[in-house]
């Protein structure tokens, strides 16, 4: 993945989303194998991923729950291997599932109410994430890149109480799911939650992975932000698609 002279994010598919910022490059809950796919073919990837996991230079990966599309164990091992520095980041039950591929030196914790300075201009805070029981630890994270604030929600359903159970506040950019399932919110309650962010712009995810998860549908998720957040902006983004930050 080769640098283009400016900051950006792109969507890599799923819930998964590469940064770069000022030359520092994050992945967030990138999933780039076939790995969750069992005996019988369920959870098989509907979509290719855009680019070789092998190609992914990064220097942060951010996983906000143990789940396997979210913690890409197969391609983990790839990117340790060739990305030197590379930390992973995440609560605690994504480090104790890595802990059995990667040693400990290459993990920081990052758990609800929690904080990380990985550069001068670059922090990170974990805040809640309702995923249900299925992982009662995940996390969303508010990514500070200088003045600007990106909050990654992560796998969550939809809560009327958002703001008050994160914290977060005065968000430029939304990453929402939209799938309508497995403790997501589909596309009216993403479009709820963007709401009540009342980010600047947001940007559709977790969709057109597995047919498991209800796929999502973009088209719906605009319609639903026309009707309950017209004061933001929604970007659809096509798989591999970077838009400048």
């Amino acid at each position: 993945m080769k640098e283009n002279n400016f900051n950006y994010i792109q969507w890599l598919g799923g819930a998964g989303f590469f940064i770069e910022y000022n030359g520092t490059r994050i992945g967030l809950d990138l999933y780039m194998s076939n790995h969750c796919m069992n005996d019988k073919g369920e959870f098989k990837r509907l979509t290719p991923p855009p680019v070789p996991a092998n190609e992914i230079k990064m220097d942060w990966l951010i996983s906000t729950h143990d789940h396997g599309d979210h913690l890409d164990i197969e391609s983990i091992k790839e990117w340790f291997e060739i990305n030197e520095n590379l930390k992973l980041i995440g609560p605690d039950s994504s480090l104790v599932e890595a802990a059995k591929f990667i040693t400990r030196d290459k993990m920081l914790a990052l758990n609800r109410g929690g904080k990380l300075d990985i550069t001068p201009d670059i922090s990170l805070e974990g805040v809640y994430c309702d995923h249900g029981e299925q992982a009662l630890d995940a996390i969303g994270v508010v990514l500070n890149l200088g003045r600007l604030k990106i909050y990654f929600m992560g796998d969550m359903q939809y809560r009327a109480d958002l703001i008050e159970a994160t914290g977060v506040k005065d968000i430029d950019i939304l990453l929402v799911p939209i799938n309508p399932a497995f403790g997501n919110p589909g596309a009216d309650g993403a479009a709820k939650m963007t709401k009540l962010v009342s980010p600047a712009t947001v940007v559709p995810c977790h969709f057109w992975l597995f047919k498991e998860h209800g796929c999502g549908d973009p088209e719906s998720f605009e319609k639903a932000c026309a009707e309950f957040a017209p004061g933001t902006k929604v970007n659809v983004l096509a798989i591999g698609e970077k838009m400048g930050i």
